[in-house]
């Protein structure tokens, strides 16, 4: 099994916290978002790791790991990032989003499911924005709706109603080789009918979302199998998200949604 961290972004909601590096390097409790990242990899055996970068490559320096760079990385977004490592993809993948932290639990859990895609969703999620974004969380945050079999029907769409969010997507998702089936499949017929046109719910297809790809294969007819959590992540999209975290630090509040000693 091979780990893909998707790290190619600039991050400009973080303001100066990543003037002078790339977003996963911001570092959070001693520990950078992508060093916390490797480290559960490392703890679930993990150790065939490949990191994407884009904005200030140069600073994301791990050696002992292999480093793909999105030259198109200002002008392209989540899909065509990880793309620039399909030719690795000879085993089942997982794929990170570079500005999430999660527990290792978490991850262990995406680990054993069997199906052939399969996404990471917290079930407490609407409780965790609710916290992080206050009166406004709904246009923060995005659909995930469940079908009546279990399997995610609708993924993505923004400022959805509460009736709309069964769980929140965290950034996680799980590839077996029949997955990457449907994922390379899905991507090469699209991206030549669509080309520069818009694509699902991005402006055009080398712009596409990671949400935007789980959605166009769910309405091909392919199953995604959600993987259940109840917190134990963070995501990194702002400065005001890193405050926040640091204040629920301080005031012991921060372990009712991720906890950084698991």
């Amino acid at each position: 099994m091979k780990a893909i961290i998707l790290a190619a972004g600039q991050g400009s909601r973080m303001k100066y916290l990543t003037k002078d590096k790339p977003k996963c390097l911001i570092e959070f409790l001693g520990m950078t978002l992508i060093e916390r990242q490797i480290e559960n990899f490392l703890s679930c055996d993990i150790s065939d790791i490949i990191i994407v970068t884009g904005y200030m490559s140069e600073k994301i320096d791990f050696s002992e790991f292999k480093k793909i760079r999105n030259a198109n990385y200002a002008s392209t977004n989540m899909v065509e990032s990880l793309f620039c490592s399909r030719k690795y993809w000879d085993q089942e993948i997982i794929v990170s989003y570079g500005d999430i932290v999660y527990e290792k639990d978490v991850l262990q859990k995406l680990i054993e499911s069997q199906h052939a895609i399969s996404v990471v969703v917290d079930m407490k999620g609407l409780s965790y924005f609710k916290e992080r974004f206050g009166f406004d969380f709904l246009s923060k945050t995005e659909s995930l709706i469940f079908a009546e079999d279990g399997t995610v029907l609708n993924i993505g769409a923004p400022s959805p109603s509460t009736e709309e969010v069964n769980a929140q997507y965290i950034g996680l998702l799980k590839f077996t080789l029949d997955g990457i089936k449907v994922l390379t499949s899905t991507y090469d017929t699209d991206k030549v009918y669509y080309k520069d046109n818009p694509w699902m719910r991005s402006k055009n297809f080398k712009n596409g979302y990671m949400t935007d790809m789980i959605q166009r294969i769910i309405d091909k007819g392919y199953e995604v199998n959600p993987v259940k959590i109840e917190g134990g992540w963070l995501e990194f999209d702002s400065v005001e998200d890193y405050s926040k975290y640091i204040e629920w630090h301080e005031s012991d509040k921060l372990s009712d949604y991720y906890d950084i000693n698991r």
